[in-house]
Parts: C-alpha cells; structure tokens; sequence
C-alpha cells in the first residue's frame, strides 16, 4: 500500500476478472495506481452474495472517508437487454445513481459519487458469435477467436497441434451440440470446449488467466478497451 493513497478499491463478481484484471496490471494494461479488494475476507461469488456482502460489510460506507482514489465495480451484464438495463438493476441494489461517461465511447462504463468516494461502475457486455448471453467470460472467448488466435493457442498448446485443438473446440465439439439442437447458450460453456480440446486439467479461471498472460498486448488494449478505460476514468479522470 502506498502512503499517499495511490491505489484503486475494486469488487468484482467472479475470481475470473479478479485474477485476469491482475494480470491486466502486471503487464502494464491497468497503470497509474495498485489495485486493492474492497471486500474484506474471503473472496466472494456470484452477483447477489457480492451485493449482499457489500451490504453486509457497508463497504461505500467504509470506503467514503477512506484514501485512496475510488472504487471500480464490475458486473456482468449477463441476459439484460443493454449494459444500462443492468446498471438500472444495480442502482435499485446499491441505492445509487450511476450516468454514463459519455468521453469514453463505450456505452457500459458509468460513474457516480458517493460523498468522497469515487465510483466507476463497468458491465461486462462480450459475447461469442451465436450467444446472446454477455458477460466477462466473452472477452477471454473473444481472444480465442480474434485476429491472434493461433498465437494464443500455439502458446496455450504445450507442444500439441495447435491447429488441431483449435478445430476441435470451433467446429468439431460446436457442430456436434448445435446437431444435437444444444447449440452453445453461454461464453463459459464454450470455454470448456476449448479447456477440454487443449487438455487444461484447471479451473475456467485459471485457464482464462492464462489466455491473458499469453495475449498480445494489441489484442487485450482491443478486448479489454472499455475496462482500461474505466480504469484509466478513475484514476486519471480521462480514458486514455
């Protein structure tokens, strides 16, 4: 912790953005100020048990007079229409009253202010081709099937057919649920396509830090724009 308050709360809604906003930072991505929970004790899962415990432990309370520069909360968006149907949700949970920061560009990073607290607010809105479902598992989804796609999997292959494994969790494993009519509902269950093809023996989480650490950083400053710039919001007060 720095003296002077040089660090950014934040509450997510899985260990996934936990873990891969770590790695955001520890390549430079999220600069400017350390990042801090600001959930006290175990980490904790999943959109209603996050918001309760934020209740709980009345963490804008304690955060209000607290140093440092604010608070960013991220949140899926998961089956609402639009990033601000889900802010809507949230302001009713949290009693707040989120606007958008319009010079940003993005229509899911929103801002508000809670006595001295700074808080940005960014609704995770990826999704794969053919799921309506949006949520943070789509960016990593979203570095599987972009523009380096092969360079992530060679590195993620571990010496097997990149291109092979590649195939398996696109066409192979894909075709053979949408025969079957359960094509692909949600980003998470597509991603185990890929960790069964590539023979990861871990946790989701793990495996989407990994996709992370091995990324191109053009490819996560294009996945990730909108929360490197809600990031960049709080602590800089501009998005680049």
């Amino acid at each position: 912790m720095n003296s002077n308050g040089n660090f950014v709360y934040f509450i997510t809604e899985g260990a996934t953005e936990r873990r891969v906003g770590l790695v955001l930072y520890n390549r430079k991505l999220l600069a400017g100020a350390q990042p801090k929970p600001g959930l006290i004790g175990l980490s904790r899962e999943g959109y209603n048990t996050v918001i309760n415990e934020m209740h709980k432990q009345k963490v804008l309370q304690a955060l209000e007079g607290a140093p440092g520069v604010g608070l960013l909360l991220i949140f899926d968006q998961e089956g609402a229409k639009r990033p601000k149907d889900r802010t809507n949700e949230i302001e009713k949970k949290l009693k707040l009253s989120f606007h958008p920061i319009r010079d940003c560009g993005h229509d899911n990073v929103f801002e508000t202010q809670k006595g001295r607290l700074k808080i940005v607010l960014h609704i995770s809105n990826a999704a794969a081709k053919g799921i309506t479902n949006r949520d943070f598992d789509g960016y990593i989804l979203n570095l599987l099937q972009g523009p380096y796609k092969k360079k992530i999997a060679k590195e993620l292959a571990n010496g097997q057919n990149y291109i092979e494994l590649l195939k398996k969790s696109e066409e192979e494993m894909t075709n053979l649920m949408q025969r079957n009519h359960y094509p692909w509902s949600h980003n998470k269950s597509w991603i185990y396509a890929y960790i069964t093809a590539f023979q990861f023996r871990k946790s989701h989480v793990w495996f989407a830090e990994e996709v992370v650490k091995k990324a191109p950083k053009k490819a996560l400053r294009e996945v990730f724009s909108s929360l490197i710039d809600a990031w960049n919001w709080l602590v800089k007060g501009e998005c680049r």
